[in-house]
């Protein structure tokens, strides 16, 4: 059965709180090298940023199980996972720590969706390192948000890529929202 991976954050849902949130308790954390991150930020996601400043991953991941979890579920997001699960296997591959991620699928409604999901604990490195996309085989289909961490790896290994809300034009498809997932997929 062919697989549709999923990111998370900004893919299957998009909280701009949840974000500031989660950025403002890293800023607070770093003090004196908040200039250095957010430089390091204009050319790295922002786990690779705390790396490169010296942090661990389980200082990024005890930050990030501070911050409330404060989704919704998404009736809409369910109807349409549900139906693509019909037809596909569905993961999640994630940077976020293994807590959030089950946590923000639980809260949305779709943890009972999804077949399998990898956190960024699960990994050495973190997206868009080759290793965290073991699972992609040709034929499958890989959604993201940002191109060159979600979908580049994908498209090398002949997987059919959507970007959701960007403008990278090397994607296959973009879409402006998840919702719109199903329409796409009915017609391909």
């Amino acid at each position: 059965m062919k697989k549709i991976i999923f990111d998370l954050d900004d893919t299957l849902y998009i909280d701009n709180g949840l974000r500031k949130e989660r950025e403002k308790i890293i800023l607070d954390f770093l003090g004196d090298k908040k200039c250095d991150y957010l430089k390091l930020k204009l050319k790295n996601n922002t786990l690779n940023s705390l790396i490169n400043l010296g942090f661990q991953k389980k200082d990024f991941f005890k930050l990030m199980n501070r911050v409330s979890i404060n989704l919704n579920k998404n009736e809409r997001l369910i109807k349409i996972l549900g139906v693509l699960r019909q037809s596909y296997r569905l993961i999640v591959l994630s940077n976020s720590s293994r807590d959030c991620v089950e946590k923000s699928l639980e809260k949305l409604g779709i943890l009972n969706l999804i077949d399998e999901f990898y956190t960024g604990e699960d990994f050495e490195h973190p997206k868009p390192d080759r290793r965290c996309f073991f699972m992609v085989k040709k034929g499958d289909i890989a959604v993201g948000n940002n191109f060159k961490k979600d979908l580049e790896i994908p498209k090398k290994l002949g997987a059919k890529t959507i970007l959701i809300g960007g403008k990278d034009f090397r994607a296959d498809i973009i879409i402006k929202e998840i919702y719109e997932l199903g329409k796409i997929l009915s017609k391909n």
